[in-house]
């Protein structure tokens, strides 16, 4: 009996075991072939997305980026693809034309191939999960239903991995943008230069970035400030995500639309963030020709012959048809033939570039190992083992309290010989002077001793090595806000035997990098750390978006004092009575919030003055800049005239516009969301030297529909429609470790969304105007208690 019983209990065990085996397995089976991730939607429409593998993860994120985001990350594809001109035709002075021409010579497409098969595996699987789980998102919902600018457009298609890798290369490659340059270079016809006069205008890009370490925070712990000014239309914005993959990844943060990862944010153990660094991501090379052989170059003691590359672009006419443009790039082995304004391929010589980031195919893998980082020293070997960090600087801090600052970004190695040449040349060369002050090193390319050298360790022959590169470590503060890595710490100077081609030492600052240092040194008159000089939280939210403008607190009392002695002047041949404009002045804080009565005066009196004048004793500017006093100088009112006239320009042109003087900020500056127009707060950050920056700086790079009211004459920055922001403070973010865990809040100053149905299209940007910062959540139970939609995506693997 006993012996029966036990037989039918073995039995059942038996049973149930195999009916789990084939469970296990049939599961097993299915994530074989089935993408799946969960995606919890948490307020404001942060997705916090986890899966067990790297292609499934890539699988959510690609879904849920074109939940939000499809039509940018289909712009950025055709671009890539070198198609811009077969659906939207040549374009503005034949702008995509010139594109299409630019990344077919280039192969973009073959370079993202080519890219995949460099990457580590879970990273070929990350984005080949991404484009699924974009496609998937568009074959659910239909090219005729998604949301945004968009909606029904045939070039909206599937995507491949290759797409997003290359899209990857494009935002790497600074030539990438020259494309008007490259297209545009023919040989001379005849000995005349027969090349296409073109404009090329070097990008904007700014940021400021804080590190605070343990001397300096409330907690005794690490904290950052991450605070890029990128676009607020189009491509180039920021998506917030959460990424999960349980005991592999668990990061929060921000990276650009369609690139797949974080490139700005946190983990458990340290933080990080990125601003554009102020050294060369480029060289330039004249080329002495061969008589009569214009592609036909010297390089020491030998002839080398150009290469050529054809390049077929399909180009949409304005009946719909399509036509077929042919042309030719030239390559030296420097890199592509450039025509550069005013330097365009003569009979005698040619220009051509060379890119640092050619080569480059770590970035990714960095940015993946940053974030599984458990401890600043294992985020810094990150940084020397990939040394893929395109062209930014690095700003960090830890949970154990310490603040690391790099300029990481790929930077030419110029030997000590190649940079003597430059150097002479820079005093006694009228084009070597030109393009030096444009930011441009000009290199002799058929003289073998300035190619690039070899520095033992980089990444790639011919680019500084990580051991080279300027780097502080502190226990109080560390930061960059574009100015080269010299001033990264008010007290501690980053002197020594640096590249140039890293940024200049011993020279002048901007305003914003100056109130920057002025803040993190608690030099600052609002006191930002209290009275025991350690940062809270709130505090060190409330010090960026404090809209302090250091121009009026260097320059405001003495203007105003200035004026009160002479309260007219002639300009235009028009007296002005400035009695009023000084009233003005003189009640304003000397801020640019969104009540501020005066800074739109102020930005104007500023705006008359060129830029050089914020940078030196001159026109504005009365006490030289001084290397030994770095953030105080240049300081006090120019003498003479030009303050008090250029403040009569400033009355005139703002009462043409019929604009009070004392108009509150936010009635005249604002962010043009579908029609909507929303105030927003803050400056241009160089004249009047805030740190939350917003400008009308269009973002080129993207085809997105966006209102571009004209200047009006006589101002910088007023147009028809007063001062519209398109370029600027974009994902903020404030946060602190603590003994919990980490303590974060944010904003997405867009939203996170670019459908403007979305409620997700406006919030933040109500949630900005109010600066009222909304909480990052991080802690599972926090998310959970929080989640607004939650649903699983699967789909096929390839």
């Amino acid at each position: 009996m006993n012996s029966t019983r036990g037989d039918a209990r073995l039995s059942r065990m038996l049973r149930f075991c195999i009916a789990s085996l084939l469970l296990f397995s049939t599961a097993v089976q299915a994530a074989g072939t089935q993408y799946q991730a969960r995606i919890r939607r948490t307020s404001y429409g942060i997705p916090h997305i986890q899966a067990s593998d790297f292609g499934s993860l890539g699988f959510g994120e690609g879904y849920a980026m074109a939940e939000d985001h499809l039509c940018s990350i289909a712009d950025q594809v055709i671009k890539a693809r070198g198609e811009r001109a077969k659906y939207f035709g040549a374009g503005p002075a034949s702008a995509y034309l010139h594109n299409d021409v630019t990344m077919k010579a280039f192969d973009m497409t073959g370079r993202g191939s080519a890219l995949l098969r460099q990457q580590p595996a879970e990273l070929r699987q990350w984005y080949d999960g991404f484009a699924a789980g974009y496609n998937q998102y568009l074959a659910k919902t239909g090219k005729d239903k998604v949301g945004g600018w968009c909606r029904g457009a045939d070039w909206v298609m599937p995507i491949t991995a290759t797409d997003i890798a290359a899209y990857q290369q494009v935002i790497l490659l600074v030539t990438s943008g020259m494309s008007s340059l490259i297209s545009s270079a023919t040989p001379p016809n005849g000995g005349a230069t027969t090349t296409a006069r073109v404009e090329w205008i070097a990008p904007e890009n700014a940021s400021n970035g804080w590190g605070i370490g343990r001397e300096r925070s409330a907690s005794g712990r690490g904290m950052l400030i991450a605070n890029p000014h990128y676009p607020w239309v189009g491509s180039n914005r920021f998506w917030e995500r959460h990424l999960i993959v349980p005991g592999r990844l668990n990061v929060y943060g921000a990276g650009l639309i369609g690139a797949p990862g974080v490139a700005i944010g946190f983990n458990r153990d340290v933080a990080w963030t990125h601003t554009v660094s102020a050294g060369k991501r480029f060289t330039m090379f004249v080329l002495d020709l061969v008589p009569g052989k214009p592609t036909l170059y010297r390089y020491g003691s030998e002839e080398r012959a150009m290469t050529s590359k054809n390049v077929r672009v399909d180009v949409k006419q304005s009946n719909g048809a399509l036509s077929t443009v042919d042309r030719v790039v030239w390559f030296s082995h420097h890199g592509p033939v450039v025509n550069f304004p005013q330097l365009g391929w003569t009979a005698q010589r040619a220009y051509a570039v060379r890119d640092a980031n050619w080569e480059n195919t770590t970035s990714a893998a960095q940015w993946l190992a940053m974030g599984q980082a458990r401890s600043m020293k294992s985020f810094q070997e990150a940084h020397a083992r990939y040394q893929g960090m395109p062209w930014v600087n690095t700003i960090s801090s830890s949970r154990e309290g310490i603040a690391w600052y790099i300029d990481d970004a790929s930077t030419p190695f110029l030997t000590p010989e190649a940079l003597t040449r430059w150097t002479a040349r820079r005093k006694s060369d009228a084009t070597t002077q030109r393009l030096d002050q444009q930011g441009i090193v000009l290199l002799n390319g058929s003289d073998p001793r300035e190619d690039w050298g070899a520095d033992s360790g980089s990444r790639s022959k011919g680019l500084v090595a990580y051991s080279h590169q300027p780097q502080l470590q502190r226990t109080d503060y560390v930061f960059n806000a574009n100015d080269s890595f010299w001033l990264s710490n008010a007290g501690a100077l980053l002197a020594g035997p640096y590249s140039p081609l890293h940024g200049e030492q011993n020279t002048p600052r901007s305003l914003r990098t100056r109130n920057n240092a002025l803040t993190l040194s608690l030099l600052s008159p609002d006191k930002p750390a209290g009275p025991d000089s350690r940062f809270t939280l709130d505090e060190l939210a409330n010090a960026l978006l404090s809209n302090r403008s250091l121009a009026a607190e260097l320059l405001k009392d003495e203007l105003v004092a200035r004026c009160r002695v002479k309260p007219s002047v002639t300009v235009q041949d028009k007296t002005v009575d400035l009695a009023e404009a000084c009233a003005v002045l003189a009640a304003w804080n000397g801020r640019y919030d969104l009540d501020s009565r005066g800074a739109v005066l102020f930005r104007e009196w500023l705006g008359q003055f060129a830029q050089p004048d914020f940078l030196n004793k001159g026109r504005l500017f009365d006490i030289p800049f001084s290397a030994k006093d770095p953030v105080n100088t240049p300081r006090g009112l120019a003498d003479g005239p030009t303050a008090l006239d250029n403040l009569g320009k400033a009355v005139l042109l703002l009462r043409s516009r019929n604009i009070a003087l004392n108009a509150p900020l936010g009635e005249w500056q604002y962010a043009d969301k579908n029609g909507r127009r929303m105030p927003v707060h803050g400056g241009d950050g160089f004249i009047d030297g805030l740190m939350n920056m917003q400008r009308n700086s269009r973002n080129t790079t993207t085809l997105e529909p966006m209102d571009e009211p004209k200047l009006v004459p006589g101002s910088r920055f007023l147009t028809e429609k007063g001062y519209p922001i398109v370029h600027g403070s974009s994902f903020l973010m404030a946060m602190e470790f603590t003994n919990n865990g980490p303590n974060a809040k944010a904003f997405l100053t867009y939203g996170q969304s670019g459908d403007p149905s979305s409620p997700h299209f406006t919030d933040q940007t109500e949630l900005f105007a109010k600066k009222q910062w909304r909480p990052i959540l991080f802690d599972e139970k926090k998310v959970a208690a929080d989640v607004k939609r939650d649903y699983k995506v699967s789909g096929p693997r390839r």
